[in-house]
């Protein structure tokens, strides 16, 4: 993401290069992604955009300008916190973004430039402190971050040898950053600093969300060196890019959460898919990036800044929106991520504490029928909201025992009548989460099924649990 044209890709920046080429990671091109994928089946994420040089010090405060203050100021454990509260799976979090500023000690990358790492290794105290709580964290980097650099700095990248200058003066010709050419200096230098991360915290993390796709690099390679260190890793390449470094689908989307507060079922997809749901990436107190057009850029990362600075959707927005996503056909990719970050004084923007919990407490009292589920072949639903049941959507249990239906568009009456299963099973019962039995008939159309005398549907979501033969 380039800040100063409101680029959105999703924030963060590049990393470094060498010593994969005297490794055998690196010189395994053609080496298969592995067949195991870390989080896939995973539903819920939360994407901290804490960046050195543009998160906010406070509301109305500048950022921060030294990254050591920057780094030691992060409560970790709120973070974690958060994360545990909103029932999320995973946590994404920015290993470095503006000027490949890092949030963890890199010696060689501070010998070039200091006040470019810090000295608290941020990545370990976050990981630490989600391990402790059941969560994964993913690092996101970005592979090509030298659009935030000075003329100065460029100039010394080049005397290093880690820029060509040919390159660099294409990329300045042809507005630099939305053109990334091929840069084998650079890419050596990448692939070194992903192996020195790699030693770092491979074992440490499940995986990376990687900015840009990839650029210019060679994609085999990374995600070779990635799952060197980091065996299954999933690995999301923005721009819902499939090829190599990809091991997993996704990227930044605003144009399928529609923000309408009226019960309706969403456009989906089987992708994993990332949504800002506060003032912006990174906590400004202000901008907010919307659908829309701007003066630079086009496309899907193309938007308008509105000025908000708080909480967007409700609870039982966030949470419709994720049960649709669940129920999509395909969904194997990580499902939903909801990228709010803290400012340096670990406050939130306004709403997001209270409409996060909230968030969870919905998910917890439905948990069986969406953590450990995979998209419904009995009522399947495609990414379109005219693909899925007009009543909303489903998942089967792991097992295949279960099929939960999620009722967000109930009938006006106790009866609901639903299709014939697609994969021709049939059901013994139907029960509602809290154990109560439903009334449950076979006919020619498929199935009737009457709620029990004084309960009515949930204007959020009624869960049934159907009971497969």
């Amino acid at each position: 993401m380039n800040p100063r044209l409101f680029r959105i890709s999703a924030t963060s920046m590049g990393l470094f290069l060498a010593l994969a080429l005297l490794s055998p990671v690196g010189q395994a091109i053609a080496a298969k992604a592995p067949r195991h994928t870390n989080l896939a089946n995973a539903k819920l994420g939360l994407f901290v955009h804490y960046v050195f040089g543009l998160t906010q010090a406070a509301p109305g405060r500048p950022p921060l300008k030294n990254v050591n203050e920057f780094a030691n100021d992060l409560n970790v454990k709120g973070i974690a916190d958060m994360a545990s509260a909103m029932g999320a799976q995973y946590v994404i979090f920015t290993a470095y973004h503006w000027r490949m500023t890092m949030l963890f000690p890199c010696p060689f990358w501070r010998s070039a430039f200091p006040n470019h790492d810090s000295s608290r290794d941020v990545i370990k105290a976050l990981a630490k402190a989600l391990t402790l709580r059941g969560i994964k964290l993913v690092l996101y980097i970005h592979p090509d971050d030298r659009h935030d650099f000075s003329r100065a700095r460029l100039d010394k990248l080049i005397k290093l040898g880690w820029s060509s200058r040919r390159t660099l003066k294409k990329c300045l010709l042809h507005s630099y950053p939305q053109f990334e050419p091929y840069d084998r200096k650079w890419n050596r230098f990448f692939y070194r600093l992903l192996g020195y991360m790699g030693r770092l915290f491979g074992n440490q993390i499940a995986g990376y969300w990687i900015d840009d796709g990839d650029a210019a690099a060679n994609g085999v390679k990374v995600r070779n060196i990635i799952c060197h260190y980091t065996p299954h890793a999933a690995i999301w390449a923005n721009g819902f890019k499939k090829s190599a470094p990809a091991t997993l689908i996704g990227g930044e989307n605003w144009s399928l959460f529609d923000h309408n507060p009226k019960p309706h079922l969403y456009n989906t997809t089987a992708a994993q898919t990332a949504v800002v749901i506060a003032g912006s990436w990174w906590a400004s107190g202000g901008a907010k990036y919307a659908p829309g057009s701007m003066a630079q850029g086009s496309g899907a990362g193309a938007v308008a800044l509105r000025h908000s600075g708080r909480l967007q959707f409700t609870p039982a927005e966030m949470y419709r929106y994720l049960v649709c996503t669940i129920g999509t056909k395909g969904q194997h990719n990580g499902g939903v991520v909801y990228a709010t970050s803290p400012f340096s004084d670990n406050h939130w923007e306004a709403g997001v504490p209270a409409g996060l919990a909230a968030l969870g407490k919905l998910i917890k009292a439905r948990a069986q029928s969406i953590y450990n589920t995979v998209p419904s072949r009995a009522y399947v639903s495609g990414d379109a909201a005219a693909q899925k049941p007009k009543w909303g959507v489903a998942v089967d249990s792991m097992d295949g025992k279960t099929v939960y239906l999620h009722i967000l568009i109930p009938p006006k009456g106790r009866s609901l009548q639903i299709g014939k299963p697609a994969d021709h099973v049939t059901f013994s019962g139907a029960h509602l989460l809290n154990g109560r039995s439903l009334r449950i008939d076979n006919n020619r159309r498929g199935y009737t099924l009457i709620l029990p005398p004084e309960t009515k549907w949930n204007p959020v979501d009624t869960v049934i649990a159907l009971t497969v033969k």
